[in-house]
């Protein structure tokens, strides 16, 4: 490549090089004209609302620091509850029902436990404890008021639940509610309560001159409970409810 050619290529570089540069700048420069754009434009938006957006902030502020402080006290509060329902659980184990429902000076019992810790596990707990003590005690509407609120998500407590409420009910002779709740508690299929209440509804039944659907349910008895402690008197039942038809 002669003298000539070569200034003439390094010139056109040069001038490909002055026009890229040019045409950065103006790019660079539209750019920064849209940033102050949207910049003046979010300016203009928190100046126009900046009551509003400081009430947002506040809310969302409140929020977080209500949640926070209601998983803490609500943690605390389940430690007090459990710490509250443990003595009042060794009195009922003795059979102290009066006392395991009512306290005294030193500790709370079931009623109080239930009251004051309602959000709480223990809380929960405390009621079916407190319905089972007036159960006990033979006030049956008190038990059945307590063993109501208790929320029960467990296989086995729930129909022990549903069977000590069909209880109350037959010892108050509203064998209507009884049937009700025995039939809950034998839907659960539960094998230990299922069998039980079974038992009990076929008496209710029998009672109630009911012989034909206590003599179904004592059949059912041996067929899907063949095991339980119901089942092995299950036949005598049967010839008897049968016997007294005739």
């Amino acid at each position: 490549m002669s003298d000539k050619e070569l200034e003439r290529a390094q010139a056109l570089e040069a001038k490909e090089r002055e026009q890229q540069e040019q045409q950065q700048a103006a790019e660079f420069s539209e750019s920064m004209e849209k940033v102050e754009n949207v910049l003046t434009s979010s300016e203009a938006f928190i100046e126009n609302n900046k009551k509003p957006l400081l009430i947002a902030l506040g809310a969302v502020v409140v929020v977080v620091l209500g949640l926070i402080w209601f998983l803490k006290s609500h943690n605390e509060k389940k430690a007090e509850a459990n710490d509250a329902i443990y003595k009042a659980q060794s009195w009922f184990e003795r059979d102290s029902f009066q006392l395991a429902l009512s306290g005294n000076e030193d500790f709370q019992g079931f009623e109080e436990v239930a009251d004051q810790y309602s959000s709480t596990p223990a809380g929960n707990l405390a009621c079916a404890y407190a319905g089972i003590c007036y159960k006990n005690l033979g006030k049956n509407d008190d038990a059945i008021k307590y063993l109501k609120k208790f929320s029960a998500g467990e296989n086995l407590v729930s129909p022990a639940i549903y069977g000590a409420i069909g209880d109350c009910f037959f010892d108050s002779n509203n064998t209507k509610e009884a049937e009700s709740y025995y039939k809950k508690a034998i839907d659960s299929k539960n094998n230990m309560i299922a069998p039980l209440y079974t038992y009990r509804l076929a008496l209710l039944y029998f009672n109630d001159g009911k012989s034909d659907k206590a003599v179904s349910l004592m059949e059912s008895l041996k067929d899907n409970y063949p095991q339980s402690n119901e089942a092995r008197d299950a036949d005598k039942y049967i010839q008897y409810f049968q016997s007294l038809k005739k």
